[in-house]
């Protein structure tokens, strides 16, 4: 009764174009480049002076916020990475991508990819009839906005409304410079059939989207990273 309940308020939330996640602050924290994150180099969020923190999503990306305003805006600014209620964020801020636009001026959710690598994907939405769908499809979401409660809202957004993110975008992140800035890799279908020619299944998975557009989505990429072992929630 009480997941049902916290699903029935996600889904409001949604629809209302906003979902607000708190986790404890002294769990979240942020690294400025690939090389730190990768090096495992990470700066507490409470460094900054902060007590709380929290994670929104709204128009169509994800935004942090927090009780200091220098410190929100230095994440907003200075970090690439964030570690958040057990889930990672790239700031797409400082991101440029040669294959195709990529519609994010905040965080996008992101996946550790093949253990080097961070797989993340941007946002391109018709916000409310996307939203809509979305929050149909959300389980197992634990209470959004309350203290302490690591929710898995996050996560939902992608994995279980997968099907509708036709229009969202794969990117990998494998490096950046001392400033945060990078060069990211779309997903396209020369890497992908690359990826795949050693797993004749999963690639007739991939080819059966007729439309390039219809193949290079989230939608229909992300499950079949996720069945390689490429990446996981």
């Amino acid at each position: 009764m009480k997941t049902r309940f916290y699903l029935m308020v996600t889904a409001v939330l949604l629809l209302c174009g906003t979902v607000q996640l708190q986790a404890q602050v002294s769990s979240a924290k942020f690294c400025k480049t690939f090389a730190d994150n990768t090096a495992g180099h990470w700066t507490a969020v409470s460094s900054l002076g902060v007590n709380s923190c929290e994670l929104k999503f709204t128009d169509n990306e994800f935004k942090f916020k927090t009780d200091n305003k220098e410190a929100t805006k230095h994440l907003k600014k200075e970090a690439l990475v964030v570690q958040y209620g057990g889930h990672l964020y790239v700031n797409c801020r400082n991101l440029d991508c040669d294959e195709f636009s990529l519609d994010c001026a905040n965080y996008a959710q992101a996946y550790r990819y093949g253990g080097k690598g961070l797989l993340l994907v941007a946002y391109r939405i018709d916000g409310g009839a996307l939203l809509a769908s979305l929050a149909g499809d959300i389980v197992g979401v634990a209470a959004p906005g309350v203290v302490g409660a690591v929710s898995s809202a996050a996560s939902s957004v992608i994995w279980y409304g997968s099907k509708d993110l036709r229009g969202f975008r794969c990117y990998l992140l494998e490096n950046s410079n001392d400033d945060g800035e990078a060069k990211i890799k779309g997903l396209n279908d020369e890497f992908m059939e690359k990826l795949l020619a050693d797993n004749a299944a999963l690639l007739k998975q991939y080819k059966a989207a007729n439309k390039k557009s219809d193949r290079l989505s989230a939608s229909h990429i992300l499950p079949i990273l996720r069945d390689k072992g490429l990446i996981k929630e």
